[in-house]
């Protein structure tokens, strides 16, 4: 299902409202795909975090970018955000929303690869799905590996459902991913992985000390990823 509701241009790249089912047909799912002139890295699906939506700022940047750099770009909403519910205790449901994502985008793109991104709580939604055929690497963006300052807390439950490479872009003052931790367990990931710290950085990589933008370090690491995927 694909339901356009208004075209746009940002910058010179269209956006488009569009509808899609979740994979198991249960429901809508909201986005907005960033068409860019022409493609030729693939697609990439863009989600949020666990408090946000397609309009968090991070999330409209990456597609944005990434439509810029000739991706098909999708940001989408978990249907719970439509909704002003919240999101499912295990991550379930927001995955058969991520799987329909795939699904919209393998529709546009038939033989390019796609890719999942996820920030904060997307970025696990993003390893839950990770085993979709369709996914080709998975960009984990402030991953929350752990509760809030508790480090302690072990084993997030779809660790093991991570199974196709990933980068993790990670700001060095994050307290929901301690880095020392973070190191340590993905020495358990079966899947290559690279590891890239934004430095004075936090969660959603807002600068820490000296103001700056830390968005073109995200993208850099992000796009030199993707292309590195592309090309092995």
């Amino acid at each position: 299902m694909r339901f356009v509701a208004y075209p746009h241009a940002v910058a010179g790249i269209e956006e488009v409202a569009v509808r899609f089912l979740s994979a198991d047909g249960a429901g809508e799912v909201s986005g907005i795909a960033h068409r860019p002139a022409g493609t030729g890295l693939g697609a990439l699906v863009v989600t949020h975090g666990r408090s946000g939506d397609m309009r968090n700022r991070l999330v409209t940047r990456v597609a944005r970018a990434a439509a810029d750099s000739g991706l098909l770009a999708l940001r989408m909403n978990f249907r719970y955000a439509d909704e002003g519910a919240m999101a499912s205790r295990d991550l379930s449901r927001e995955e058969r929303d991520l799987r329909g994502a795939i699904r919209f985008l393998r529709g546009e793109l038939p033989a390019e690869p796609i890719f999942a991104a996820g920030a904060s709580m997307g970025a696990r939604v993003c390893a839950r799905a990770s085993s979709d055929s369709d996914v080709a690497g998975v960009i984990a963006l402030g991953y929350p590996l752990h509760p809030r300052f508790r480090p302690e807390v072990r084993n997030p439950p779809e660790w093991p459902l991570l199974v196709k490479p990933t980068l993790f872009v990670q700001g060095d003052s994050d307290p929901f991913c301690d880095l020392g931790r973070l190191r340590e367990d993905l020495t358990r990931l079966p899947a290559p992985h690279e590891l890239v710290v934004i430095p004075n950085a936090g969660h959603s990589f807002e600068p820490r000390g000296a103001k700056r933008d830390t968005f073109p370090e995200v993208w850099d690491a992000v796009l030199r990823w993707i292309t590195t995927q592309r090309a092995g």
